[in-house]
């Protein structure tokens, strides 16, 4: 087993993808949001990172020929192929999304309402494998039997809250420095606010996924513990994921509660606390795959 940086980055860029569109679902179906732009942000976001994700994938198996290998069956009990098929369905109907958007106001209004119920029914379908495809980035290493990956479902719970923390701050980024998507500043506010819950949830799953290592009767597990607290990867672990990926943003993003957008201190604390995030969830999926091939 050998998978370096393709491998993280690919695990980080599809998690991140998944989340911003789970988050943006969400928010603008079940949140009151009026605003209707931040699915769309969201799918015009993902549809790029989904993309390198695959190039980086392809990438990483030496010889990019037998990447339709991949392809060639659908294996439910193989994760990678799962993850494969799932992030080539998640592209394909975002990619349709996205055109039905762009014609949608050059058809007449009864064809451009039929094209917005199908659309709908698109988005709910994409919601789905955005599910399956943000759980998928954990699974892929929990069914190894490596002993800082194997045995517990807290690894894929970790991977899944922080794709959508990661999911939220690019949103937010895109938001407050790319004004022609007109997303509202209240809504930026609540998926910052909304953020901080996430970060805090993550946070706890990080906890008892520490405590497991520690108390698990696995061999090796204690060793994997200790490997990044203490071993070669404490630096990153510390200052990498717990303070730049959750203590930091989690920090900003409560001091600034409530607080209006528009002003400039709080518009650089969230657009920093949203770079932490997105950064430290690079260096959490780094951290992870590194330790466990050591």
């Amino acid at each position: 087993m050998a998978w370096g940086a393709p491998i993280y980055i690919y695990l980080w860029l599809a998690g991140m993808a998944g989340g911003a569109y789970f988050a943006a679902f969400l928010a603008e179906r079940f949140a009151g949001e009026a605003n209707r732009q931040l699915l769309r942000l969201a799918t015009y976001l993902g549809i790029p990172l989904a993309v390198i994700g695959v190039i980086l994938l392809v990438v990483d198996l030496g010889n990019p020929l037998r990447f339709w290998h991949l392809f060639a069956r659908f294996d439910v009990i193989s994760p990678m192929s799962m993850g494969t098929w799932i992030l080539l369905l998640w592209v394909g109907i975002a990619v349709v999304m996205a055109i039905f958007w762009w014609v949608e106001n050059r058809l007449t209004e009864q064809t451009a309402r039929s094209l917005r119920r199908t659309t709908g029914v698109l988005a709910w379908v994409n919601l789905v494998l955005a599910v399956l495809l943000i759980a998928y980035t954990g699974v892929l290493l929990a069914v190894s039997n490596q002993p800082l990956w194997a045995g517990t479902l807290l690894l894929p719970c970790l991977f899944v809250a922080s794709a959508i923390s990661t999911g939220v701050a690019i949103l937010i980024i895109t938001a407050v420095t790319g004004r022609a998507w007109a997303i509202p500043n209240r809504t930026v506010g609540r998926l910052a606010e909304a953020d901080a819950i996430v970060i805090l949830i993550e946070l706890a799953v990080l906890i008892g996924y520490a405590i497991w290592l520690g108390a698990s009767a696995m061999a090796g597990t204690g060793e994997a513990l200790r490997l990044l607290t203490t071993g070669v990867l404490a630096a990153p672990f510390w200052v990498g994921v717990v303070l730049l990926a959750l203590l930091v943003p989690f920090g900003l993003e409560v001091f600034n509660w409530g607080k209006e957008i528009e002003k400039k201190a709080v518009w650089r604390a969230v657009v920093a606390s949203s770079a932490c995030v997105i950064l430290g969830g690079l260096i959490l999926r780094a951290v992870i795959v590194i330790g466990g091939q050591i």
